[in-house]
């Protein structure tokens, strides 16, 4: 199992391979339309097939692959699993063409209305704070109506139906977005 997951990492195995027990299902999206424009976190499949990661572009321009992981976890759970499993992170979102194909990545590969994005927010003296875990510029939102609440520290979920932003108890276990 652990050379089939080494394997399927590094490219040379089918995830379909691995067992149903494994914790990494690496996704595919269909090919993108040609009229999206190229911005920081727009994202684009690596080719046809299954299998397949989807690349992106992260807050800095470097480019990024992303994988839906649909093993529940909890905010900090899934952060150490995106850091064990891919050497990377929760995703940080930096533009709406980005938020939108993440969403819809995540609910075609997912039963689950959120996924865990790796952002947190703090409120203190009367204010939120919102940042993102890899230390990227907080340079985009899409908060729902009431969202985020002053409640402290919470951990951000992106919601899969409508694609906004959720401010959700970082010990809630969902399914979540690694960026590596």
């Amino acid at each position: 199992m652990k050379l089939f997951l080494a394997l399927t990492l590094l490219g040379t195995v089918s995830s379909h391979r691995l067992s149903e027990g494994a914790l990494e299902q690496e996704v595919s999206t269909e090919q993108g339309s040609s009229d999206l424009e190229e911005e920081p976190g727009e994202l684009e499949p690596l080719g046809s097939g299954e299998n397949k990661s989807f690349m992106g572009r992260g807050a800095l321009g470097k480019r990024l692959r992303y994988s839906v992981v649909i093993q529940d976890q909890t905010f900090y759970g899934a952060m150490s699993e995106c850091s064990r499993i891919f050497r990377g992170h929760l995703a940080s979102i930096h533009s709406n063409s980005a938020n939108e194909q993440l969403r819809t990545v995540a609910r075609a590969h997912t039963n689950q209305g959120q996924v865990w994005v790796g952002g947190i927010t703090s409120s203190s003296g009367g204010r939120t704070f919102s940042r993102w875990m890899d230390d990227t510029p907080w340079d985009f939102s899409n908060w729902a109506r009431g969202n985020p609440s002053r409640s402290g520290q919470t951990c951000v979920a992106l919601c899969t139906a409508g694609g906004h932003w959720r401010n959700v108890s970082c010990q809630t276990r969902l399914p979540f977005i690694c960026e590596y």
